[in-house]
């Protein structure tokens, strides 16, 4: 009995001191209370000053576009099979680093005031709809300190998208396709030489072969097999081996130029495609500003739309002057609790 009576007595007096404790506590805050309010309202006011003056706003041009690539698409040199196959990746190449790159020069950012990195993770990309398999619509978001420049941000990135995204698809075609006619080219001057070859096997065994056969001839042959001639030969019987030979030599000739055809045809592609490469080369090697040229194909017409233009953004995205001022009076109060904590409570026991 003594023993419990020690421990409830022992556990009344902790209560009783974490009374007091609490009870202290709040008489410290009230007796500070001024130093409190101070407190809170300065850091208010350095969080919305801070806000207003030393955080840069931020802007957000939006724009919608539309992708509905094929998975092939089809040219005077044949059918191509387009190497990405889904929407969502062809619009993910709209942070791809040559065109921002081509963006910053075309933006006339100052050197190094913009770098790649810093221009990629100002555009975000948003499906606009459900993310399906066929979902095909998209919103574009770029960032930037002022509103005008936003806007003209988001133009010159579409712009230079869309060439990118015709010049990536022919730089493919036509490597595809020169690499497809040279073989075909070679095949086909393999197929000539065997084709003449027989061509003049062919006129030269002609010129070996008799193109009648005499009827005396014919008669003596009729005879001596059988002895009996019941009908009379007048005039000489063509041979038919050389019948057969001339209507082969016409379609062997015939054969020969059909190749040659496709070698005059396929020898004016290769040099299309090849003057192509070269203005590819051109373009890329200048940064974009060299024009494609209209005799490339433009997979983007009819396939890629802008749906929505950007606009000049009315507002800021940020910052928020209203959430960061209530951040600055929480933190402000959070602080000026914990500073009148520690110098009643820690310091003074210190002493």
């Amino acid at each position: 009995m003594d023993v419990n009576s020690n421990n409830w007595e022992f556990s009344h007096s902790n209560y009783h001191e974490d009374e007091i404790s609490l009870r202290e506590i709040l008489i410290s805050i009230w007796k500070n209370k001024v130093f409190i309010i101070l407190t809170t309202v300065a850091a208010g006011i350095i969080a919305g000053i801070i806000s207003y003056f030393a955080i840069e706003p931020v802007y957000h041009a939006r724009m919608g576009i539309a992708i509905n690539m094929p998975d092939k698409y089809y040219t005077k040199y044949g059918e191509y099979t387009l190497p990405i196959t889904t929407n969502e990746e062809y619009v993910d190449l709209i942070t791809t680093s040559r065109i921002l790159q081509k963006t910053i020069a075309d933006m006339g950012y100052a050197p190094g005031a913009v770098t790649i990195e810093g221009l990629r993770e100002r555009i975000s990309v948003t499906h606009s709809g459900s993310k399906s398999s066929d979902n095909n619509s998209f919103t574009v978001s770029v960032a930037s300190g002022n509103p005008e420049d936003a806007r003209r941000l988001a133009d010159v990135l579409y712009d230079n998208y869309i060439d990118f995204i015709d010049a990536m698809v022919a730089e493919g075609a036509v490597k595809h396709y020169i690499n497809y006619y040279t073989v075909r080219l070679q095949s086909l001057k393999v197929e000539l030489k065997t084709k003449e070859s027989r061509l003049n096997s062919y006129v030269e065994l002609l010129g070996n072969t008799p193109k009648f056969f005499s009827g005396d001839d014919v008669l003596g042959e009729i005879l001596t097999s059988d002895g009996t001639s019941d009908f009379i030969i007048v005039d000489d019987i063509i041979n038919p081996n050389y019948t057969q030979l001339e209507m082969d030599i016409i379609e062997v000739k015939q054969e020969i130029n059909a190749i040659n055809r496709d070698i005059a045809m396929y020898g004016e592609y290769l040099e299309e495609l090849k003057g192509i490469r070269s203005k590819l080369g051109e373009y890329y090697e200048s940064g974009g500003t060299k024009e494609l040229g209209d005799d490339m194909v433009r997979v983007s017409e009819g396939n890629i739309y802008l749906v929505s233009e950007p606009v000049e953004p009315g507002k800021r995205t940020s910052p928020s002057h209203a959430a960061n001022i209530v951040i600055g009076i929480v933190l402000g109060l959070f602080a000026s609790v914990m500073i009148i904590w520690i110098r009643e409570y820690i310091l003074n026991k210190e002493q």
